[in-house]
């Protein structure tokens, strides 16, 4: 992969990360931490952390997200991805790496699509199957005005 390639797929992800953090927040019903490694290790290595290899390899794929319900205080930590078509194989092995260090844990994918979301072990469960997004506090008109900020970028890039 070249590193215009990576790059760019570097922004999709973080474009995805965005748009789900600011749809929920948006529905004022959560609160949105960011919890995933690029956030904790700095952090812990400011403060002296040795590089413990499981440690590390555990917090290399920490989920990018806590979120926590406002009214249940229902926390979920939620990796969030991009992909520009659904790739049921990658979902897989992806939820299966997940569940092997963080389980429970959720994975949230977007799509030019839709967005899905579902636990990993139910995920690994139906082998790679991930469901569409449907939540009571998240309405699909909700939903559509952010994925159309996703298909705008696409379209132009």
């Amino acid at each position: 992969m070249s590193n215009v390639s990576f790059a760019r797929n570097l922004v999709k992800g973080k474009i995805a990360e965005t748009l789900f953090a600011q749809m929920l927040r948006e529905t004022g019903h959560f609160t949105v931490l960011e919890f995933g490694y690029e956030k904790i290790v700095p952090e812990l290595v400011s403060e002296g952390f040795s590089e413990d290899k499981g440690t590390l390899e555990t917090l290399r794929t920490s989920p990018d997200f806590a979120v926590i319900n406002k009214v249940t205080k229902e926390v979920r930590l939620i990796e969030v991805k991009y992909q520009h078509v659904l790739n049921q194989g990658y979902v897989y092995r992806y939820a299966h790496r997940m569940s092997e260090s963080w389980n429970p844990s959720f994975l949230f994918i977007a799509t030019n699509e839709g967005f899905y979301f579902d636990d990993v072990k139910t995920i690994c469960e139906n082998e790679g199957k991930i469901s569409s997004l449907e939540h009571p506090h998240i309405p699909k008109e909700l939903q559509e005005q952010y994925l159309q900020i996703l298909r705008d970028f696409e379209g132009g890039n």
